[in-house]
């Protein structure tokens, strides 16, 4: 009776045993999946893995830009920005072209009432060194950006006309803004333009380069 009572100890201690170490392995996976899903949360919100569109004071300036330019809504836009906001010209060079003239150079023969004068179509010498520094880490800093089509309301089904931007450069006090757009089409088919805007009394103005044809 000893023995049977003695067996009958053991075989409820060896499932006991069993069962806690099973509960222990199934909270161990547990751990595991819980850890996978934060590492993976964690890499999907990593910027390098996953493009940038939540800037907002980038899409509301683009319905400015929108209006300003006449954009058509109609066209199609390719999501990945244009590298820079000229097409023959990398960004560090081109918004040297913009900087604003030494006073003395502008100022011929101290004539206080001298206007140097801008050419038609010439973009202007608006940008101090402060201002193009400032763009250029804004650059930088909005490496994964990526456009929302759907958050600028253009077409995404039309193939056959859609439009490119670069990624708007504002200037230190957020009054000056400089882009590229581009209006293309299947082929070597297009043109493009680089589009200074300025800011005065809460209104946007804007100056473009003379339009190219591809």
């Amino acid at each position: 009776m000893n023995k049977i009572l003695g067996r009958s100890i053991s075989i409820i201690f060896l499932l006991c045993l069993f069962s806690c170490r099973r509960s222990s392995s199934h909270l161990d996976h547990n751990n595991l999946l819980d850890t996978s899903f934060k590492l993976s949360d964690s890499l999907w919100l990593h910027p390098k893995l996953k493009p940038d569109t939540a800037n907002q004071y980038i899409y509301d300036f683009m319905q400015e830009v929108i209006r300003n330019q006449h954009l058509d809504l109609s066209f199609g836009l390719s999501e990945e920005p244009e590298p820079n906001c000229d097409l023959s010209q990398n960004d560090s060079v081109f918004l040297k072209t913009l900087l604003k003239e030494n006073t003395a150079t502008q100022n011929k023969n101290n004539d206080p009432f001298y206007v140097s004068p801008i050419s038609m179509g010439e973009l202007p010498k608006c940008l101090t060194t402060d201002d193009i520094n400032h763009m250029l880490t804004q650059k930088k800093t909005l490496n994964a950006f990526t456009w929302s089509i759907r958050r600028l309301g253009f077409n995404s089904s039309n193939n056959a006309n859609w439009y490119c931007f670069s990624i708007p450069l504002f200037s230190k006090d957020k009054s000056k803004a400089v882009m590229m757009i581009r209006n293309l089409c299947p082929g070597l088919c297009g043109t493009g333009w680089t589009v200074v805007f300025t800011k005065e009394k809460n209104k946007w103005t804007s100056t473009s380069s003379g339009t190219w044809i591809h």
